[in-house]
């Protein structure tokens, strides 16, 4: 059955409440825990995007690709370690999309695929009053990650140096982790296709100084993707 503009509406309107809830409960039970209430957040939109259907691995090397490109990028140590954990929860906009359109076999409608493109200004929504760093950054990120380096992307059509340098490296990370798997109307992509890939949309889609290190660390990046992600080394 066809999904209206209506419905995407009150879909919307109620995972905002239901997540709204859910987060609630999740401080009060959390706040006399020693860990950092940061990484709790984290746990929990990361938690949140793995029920809502993403995959847990894609998460996990999303961030550690993001990390790496920061590290060799020269940004500092601690940027990139909050650039680490923001690289987890950047598309929790996500969580306020019908989950339907995420699992569904066939290739998205042009209506389905702006729905989905709201994403981006949902998560900034969302995150932008939480108050930590890497909250932070991830609202930025989420606005920002499918602007392309020339202009083309969304939802405001940035380009250049005007976005940020971290929304920047997650595009990149963010296009790899994806074509690694099997996506509506998209097998999987093998490695040396989506090598050529980000290389042929460098100046265009992507940066071209992050496109630059993500070709010399092709091997390390290779490993995170199909190999042991926990034995990668940022030092």
């Amino acid at each position: 059955m066809k999904t209206t503009q209506n419905d995407t509406q009150i879909i919307r309107i109620q995972a905002k409440k239901n997540l709204e809830k859910k987060l609630s409960v999740f401080q009060k039970e959390n706040k006399n825990i020693d860990d950092d209430m940061e990484q709790q957040i984290v746990s929990f939109f990361v938690s949140e995007l793995i029920l809502h259907g993403k995959d847990s691995s894609q998460i996990y090397q999303i961030s550690k690709v993001s990390k790496l490109l920061g590290v060799t990028l020269d940004l500092d140590l601690n940027t990139c370690d909050i650039l680490e954990d923001a690289a987890k929860i950047y598309d929790v906009g996500n969580l306020l999309i019908d989950k339907n359109i995420y699992i569904k076999e066939e290739k998205l409608t042009f209506e389905e695929f702006n729905i989905v493109k709201t994403h981006t200004m949902l998560g900034y929504q969302m995150l932008k009053f939480k108050g930590f760093p890497s909250t932070n950054l991830a609202t930025v990120i989420s606005a920002e990650h499918h602007e392309w380096w020339d202009g083309g992307g969304y939802p405001n059509q940035k380009k250049n140096t005007s976005i940020n340098i971290s929304s920047r490296i997650v595009a990149v990370a963010d296009a790899v982790g994806a074509l690694s798997r099997k996506r509506p109307g998209r097998a999987v992509w093998d490695y040396e296709k989506i090598v050529n890939f980000v290389k042929t949309r460098s100046g265009t889609q992507f940066d071209p100084s992050v496109v630059e290190v993500f070709i010399a660390n092709e091997e390390s990046i290779y490993d995170i993707l199909y190999l042991d992600i926990e034995n990668i080394s940022y030092e």
